[in-house]
């Protein structure tokens, strides 16, 4: 008799599946809120390079710890995406770039002449995310790729 009820409520059970896994495959881009929001990119890693944050040997004069000194990417609902140097908290420069999410967890973005690639996105806590791809496109090194790591946290 079980086995008959699960036969006739199988198409239920589909739809309830179905409606189950892309609640959570955008519970990353939900969780993640990356639409209108500004993020703080504290930390950027090249791997081959050691585990240092290269952001220091990117920004001029950047202090690892200091909030007069922060990169701000503001993302867009367009998917633009705008980001912010300040230096004492003194505006250094600004660039344009485009962000879009081709997947629940895979953020690709084009900012500056240091992020080109398709990051895949953890959550780390609340409000802290690594990003990390094999292939990003860095102008400044004349690069066609390398392996880059990124930290990012919401600016409030």
């Amino acid at each position: 008799m079980s086995d008959c009820v699960f036969k006739k409520n199988f198409p239920v059970f589909l739809v309830a599946a179905f409606l189950a896994f892309t609640t959570v495959s955008c519970e990353v881009f939900v969780e993640f809120g990356l639409k209108d929001t500004t993020q703080e990119l504290y930390d950027a890693r090249i791997p081959r390079l050691g585990p240092y944050n290269t952001l220091p040997g990117i920004l001029p004069g950047y202090q690892i710890n200091d909030p007069a000194y922060r990169y701000l990417i503001n993302f867009y609902s367009n998917n633009r995406c705008v980001g912010s140097y300040y230096a004492a908290d003194t505006l250094n420069y600004e660039v344009e770039g485009t962000w879009s999410l081709p997947k629940h967890d895979v953020l690709r973005i084009d900012l500056d002449e240091y992020v080109d690639g398709d990051f895949l996105m953890i959550k780390l806590e609340k409000d802290i995310f690594y990003l990390s791809t094999d292939y990003n496109h860095i102008e400044a090194f004349q690069a066609d790729s390398v392996e880059f790591q990124m930290y990012i946290r919401r600016h409030h």
